[in-house]
């Protein structure tokens, strides 16, 4: 959320990040998951986002409002297994 990018998030902290996942032993795939879908959601709720700053100017209403309505479709996603 810090970087309100996904893709830059995963090209840089994400190699990082499955370098430290490697030494520990977790399977490749969990580990791309993991920082795909984190850098994702990261993406989506950060103000800093381009297309999370978008969508409000376009409808006319609040930056904050809209992050705290897409928490309603996000966060059951977080939850589910």
């Amino acid at each position: 959320m810090a970087t309100g990018s996904s893709w830059s998030t995963v090209a840089t902290v994400g190699i990082a990040l499955l370098g430290i996942g490697k030494s520990m032993a977790i399977p490749e795939g969990v580990i791309a998951g993991a920082i795909i879908s984190g850098a994702y959601f990261g993406d989506k709720m950060s103000p800093l986002s381009d297309t999370t700053n978008l969508a409000p100017a376009m409808a006319g209403t609040d930056l904050f409002t809209h992050i705290k309505y897409m928490v309603y479709t996000t966060a059951p996603t977080l939850l589910s297994p």
